[in-house]
């Protein structure tokens, strides 16, 4: 019998636009999302329908001569100052930065052998506070030149967290003259302006002071954080709603969650009434009332597979306001990690809210972050860096006390980190601080979409030939080349083989050509430096092949 073959040949231009508003989808079949959706990313951030360049690190102060742990941000004292920026060691010295220098604020404050845990800060009352839960509280007034330790609490107290709610500071899994109460909750006096608690004596019946012991609890409280006119206390495995009632009783307690927590201190970020959570296993957010996960069928399983389970004590979560991104930060061993040999967090999952979109950054090994105002006023004559690396503008310089976000990260020579650093997270060419960027601290921006079968407009049994693609993307910067690549298997499954990668300058060139074809097609993107981009779409120029 004779077999006689039919060739199909199709062309037609297929117009992809919109490509930042789905963001990043990793645990999804790349076959099952839309063409706009990628399946990889990093160093990028999706905003108003286009992909543009994740913030970069800019060295605020290096040689900081500690590795710093933790950081916190004293608001300013009087209109006209800056924020003192706080630096904690694992030794628990205590530093601060201010007026482009640092100094040493530990006061009394005895240093200890190195420990690798979390420390918490909170304010109240005009009154920053700083806790780890091997050392009594430590307390410095707003201007003060040091920090002393906590008056009227009990020496023999330790509290695994303190935060600050209402009129009360509350000390969170307390341990008290060497027996622990894990689901403890106490609570100060009521506090005065510029004063601390002047007792935590639950017997006092003339102050405001006591505990509740949520004994409901199978696990010892992590932390807690404010929600409103509430405050929600997190465990491992639980979630209770602490509120204000007055009266005999002062505080009611009730159970929120009973099958989700958080996975350590510091991971709680407060957003537009809501709270933004890293647990263990997933990423949600609740108002109190209800709860969603994030995550779950977007970047989930990526998350959770990178993550080093050994090392959740060093996950924090930091809120970038000015960006509508919450950062969830955490140590990484997936196949996108490029600060491999550090002990400090070297991954962001990036949660934009406002566009519902996920990306991931490359942290420098970094272990913790705030919100605070610095000078970042930069002339001539008291800088060495070149024009082009500097953020910001004249008119940002005069403005000077914005809100920036404000990371601290440790040196390591095998990450090619020489120095432990006070770092700003700022955009590239579009930025308000007037800092050198960190050539160390950044990895390149980098998309790929990888499975796209075209099964809208061509068969699955169709195969694709690329004949050209037409980027959308521009930039602002002297440097207008991008690096496209591209590729296609034949199988569901199969990995990409991939071109070469093809230098496309915005400047002189509208198109690329390509060979690509297969019935699964893929495309990278990279951009060699850390300028900012748009890039909106493309075209693909492209003919269906087969044979029946």
């Amino acid at each position: 019998n004779n077999v006689h073959y039919k060739e199909q040949i199709m062309g037609q231009l297929l117009p992809v636009r919109d490509v930042g508003s789905i963001g990043v989808v990793t645990d999804i079949r790349p076959a099952s999302l839309p063409i706009n959706a990628f399946t990889r990313a990093k160093n990028v951030r999706f905003d108003e329908g286009s992909v543009g360049r994740s913030p970069v690190f800019r060295t605020i102060k290096d040689s900081l001569g500690f590795n710093p742990r933790f950081t916190y941000a004293i608001p300013a004292d009087v209109s006209g100052s800056y924020a003192a920026v706080v630096l904690v060691s694992d030794t628990f010295a205590l530093k601060q930065y201010t007026g482009n220098s640092v100094s040493s604020i530990q006061g009394s404050i005895a240093t200890t052998s190195a420990v690798a845990t979390s420390i918490t800060g909170t304010s109240l009352a005009d009154i920053a506070y700083i806790n780890r839960r091997d050392q009594v509280p430590v307390y410095m007034a707003n201007g003060g030149t040091s920090f002393a330790a906590l008056p009227n609490w009990d020496s023999n107290w330790r509290a695994e967290s303190v935060r600050a709610y209402g009129d009360f500071l509350l000390a969170l899994n307390t341990t008290e003259s060497g027996t622990n109460y894990p689901s403890r909750v106490r609570y100060s006096n009521l506090t005065l302006a510029n004063s601390v608690p002047d007792s935590w004596d639950a017997s006092d019946t003339t102050k405001s002071a006591g505990f509740n012991d949520l004994v409901q609890m199978k696990t010892g409280i992590v932390d807690g954080l404010t929600l409103g006119t509430n405050f929600i206390v997190y465990a491992k495995d639980q979630v209770w709603l602490m509120e204000f009632v007055g009266g005999t009783f002062i505080h009611n307690f009730r159970k929120l969650f009973n099958d989700c927590g958080v996975i350590n201190q510091n991971c709680v970020a407060e957003v537009e009434g809501t709270h933004y959570v890293l647990d263990h296993d997933d990423i949600y957010v609740h108002d109190s009332h209800t709860r969603q996960s994030i995550c779950d069928e977007r970047v989930k399983n990526y998350i959770f597979s990178g993550l080093n389970t050994a090392k959740t004590d060093r996950c924090f979560v930091h809120h970038n306001a000015d960006l509508d991104e919450v950062m969830f930060c955490y140590v990484s061993g997936d196949d996108m990690a490029e600060y491999t040999h550090g002990d400090r967090c070297n991954r962001a999952a990036v949660y934009n809210y406002k566009n519902q979109t996920w990306s991931f950054v490359d942290l420098p090994n970094v272990a913790s972050s705030t919100v605070g105002t610095i000078s970042s006023t930069t002339t001539y004559a008291n800088t060495t860096a070149v024009y082009n690396t500097i953020g910001g503008s004249y008119y940002t310089q005069e403005a000077g006390y914005d809100n920036h976000s404000l990371f601290v990260g440790e040196s390591n020579a095998a990450d090619g980190l020489t120095s432990d650093k006070l770092y700003g997270l700022d955009l590239s060419d579009s930025g308000s601080l007037s800092f050198p960027l960190d050539s160390e601290a950044n990895k390149s921006p980098f998309l790929e979409r990888s499975g796209i079968d075209l099964d809208e407009v061509s068969p699955l049994t169709g195969y694709k030939v690329i004949s050209k693609i037409v980027p959308q993307v521009d930039t602002t910067s002297t440097d207008k080349v991008f690096q496209f690549s591209f590729g296609a298997a034949d199988l569901l499954g199969d990995t990409a083989v991939y071109s070469g990668s093809v230098d496309f300058d915005v400047s002189t060139d509208y198109k690329i050509d390509s060979r690509v074809s297969g019935r699964y097609l893929s495309y990278k993107m990279t951009v060699s430096d850390n300028k900012d981009f748009d890039f909106l779409g493309f075209d693909l120029d492209m003919m269906t092949t087969g044979r029946r």
